[in-house]
């Protein structure tokens, strides 16, 4: 019973938690490449946002992952989207369309109080869709795995299909593969 009681407890005080601003690099993909793609993105369109289009709504479309490694890619979009949202950057989401349709639909039905009834020919359309992808490219080299990683983020027009601004965040990784090049 002790020894079972032992270890329980230090089972469950092997959790900490530290700032994600503290989190050192590791091999695989993390927090220090999710935290500087977000910064660096969210700040480059914010300032393009309200220096040059000054209005129009985005809308997201879902980052395309082209690595070998298993990349969260909606973790870095929500970051994004969070943070261009606190700076008023304004977005739509059309993927909520039919369901809104329907809850228009049925107000008009008389069943819904006139206080709730949504309103029809408010919808806003995205005038701009963001895109990327993340991809990269591996080598080893002497019992070190190379990896060069680039984030790339575009933003298109929807009335003329130009892209209007981009952006990239590059990594290069470098860490000691075990029983690699001996």
């Amino acid at each position: 019973m002790f020894l079972l009681s032992f270890f329980i407890v230090n089972c469950s005080t092997a959790t900490s938690y530290s700032k994600p601003e503290n989190a050192k690099a590791t091999k695989q993909w993390g927090v220090v490449e999710v935290k500087e793609t977000v910064k660096s993105m969210s700040h480059s369109l914010s300032v393009y946002y309200k220096t040059e289009l000054k209005g129009g709504y985005f809308e997201w479309r879902p980052l395309q992952n082209s690595t070998s490694e298993h990349i969260d890619t909606k973790l870095i979009t929500n970051e994004i989207l969070n943070q261009l949202t606190k700076e008023k950057v304004p977005f739509v989401d059309t993927t909520i369309r039919e369901d809104a349709t329907k809850e228009m639909a049925f107000g008009k039905t008389g069943m819904v109080s006139s206080d709730s009834r949504l309103a029809v020919g408010k919808f806003k359309s995205p005038s701009h869709q963001i895109k990327g992808e993340i991809n990269e490219v591996v080598n080893y080299e002497s019992g070190n795995k190379i990896q060069y990683i680039t984030v790339t983020l575009f933003l298109v027009s929807l009335e003329t299909n130009q892209i209007v601004w981009s952006e990239q965040t590059n990594f290069l990784k470098k860490s000691r593969v075990e029983g690699y090049g001996f």
